[in-house]
């Protein structure tokens, strides 16, 4: 069996990212709600590094919102000549820019029926984030802070781009592996058809975060290149201040090739490149 004190040639950091993946497959496929002794170990392993990740949000910071869609208030428009009646576009009250409490949806950091809000430090890390397609129109509010916040900070090794990046540095201790693969995990974008299963692991570390008293996570957005994103545990923590709404005009995309190509050959003919 394999143990931390085994040589390993990515050094100690390697056995804290494989531990975050042994917890993280444990929890989706294995044991959930009573959890195997190594998931266990490894979320009795995250709290005592936590104060290292420590960040104050003070008080009155303003943050960033969206939500798909909007209200319609009916206008009455009299003139000597005719009366006009129409629908105009509202941006959603400031309640409905906050989730409904025991909201069914889940999120990246809340189970299914806890809502957290979600915000962003930048207005488009917002709008992104909503992934809206074109047309669609788009409520934005400002949050302020209401008071200073302790949160942990889930975005320092958001720079890392691949695992020998990772672990080309084999003096980097345990604790480093363990928080790259959270970091990693909670700014990792996932589809709509999976976050059901994938979010479990990070809703898991957030409860732990949120039952020793913190007030929220910071992670990366890869939906923005500046952009980062606040999980906040108390619905009651930010309030609206402005709300305004928006129209996606474009979506641009950038791509890039990845893994391997190969060739298949055409029995009466060349073969053909498939990418």
């Amino acid at each position: 069996m394999t143990t931390t004190s085994d040589p390993h040639p990515f050094g100690p950091s390697w056995y804290g990212w494989e531990s975050y993946g042994q917890f993280e497959q444990s929890v989706k496929s294995h044991l959930r709600y009573v959890r195997s002794r190594g998931a266990s170990n490894f979320l009795d392993e995250v709290p005592a590094s936590c104060a290292n990740r420590k960040l104050i949000i003070p008080k009155k910071r303003i943050y960033w919102r969206a939500r798909v869609g909007c209200k319609y208030e009916t206008i009455t428009d009299v003139n000597p000549d005719i009366t006009v009646v129409y629908d105009e576009e509202r941006p959603y009250s400031a309640t409905e820019m906050k989730p409904i409490p025991k909201w069914e949806i889940e999120g990246r950091a809340n189970p299914r029926g806890i809502p957290h809000l979600y915000l962003a430090t930048t207005r488009d890390t917002a709008l992104a984030e909503v992934r809206p397609w074109i047309g669609a129109t788009i409520s934005v509010a400002q949050f302020e802070v209401r008071r200073d916040l302790n949160v942990i900070d889930c975005s320092k090794h958001h720079s890392i781009k691949g695992i020998s990046d990772i672990f080309s540095d084999h003096t980097r201790p345990r604790e480093d592996g363990i928080w790259i693969a959270i970091d990693r995990a909670f700014a990792t974008p996932i589809s709509r058809n999976d976050e059901s299963k994938d979010y479990i692991p990070t809703q898991i570390i957030a409860e732990l975060f949120k039952s020793t008293g913190y007030d929220g996570i910071v992670f990366k957005s890869l939906l923005s290149v500046d952009g980062f994103n606040l999980a906040l545990f108390n619905l009651n923590d930010a309030d609206v201040v402005h709300c305004a709404l928006f129209k996606a005009a474009s979506i641009n995309f950038d791509f890039k090739e990845t893994g391997s190509e190969y060739w298949v050959k055409d029995p009466g003919g060349p073969a053909i490149a498939i990418k």
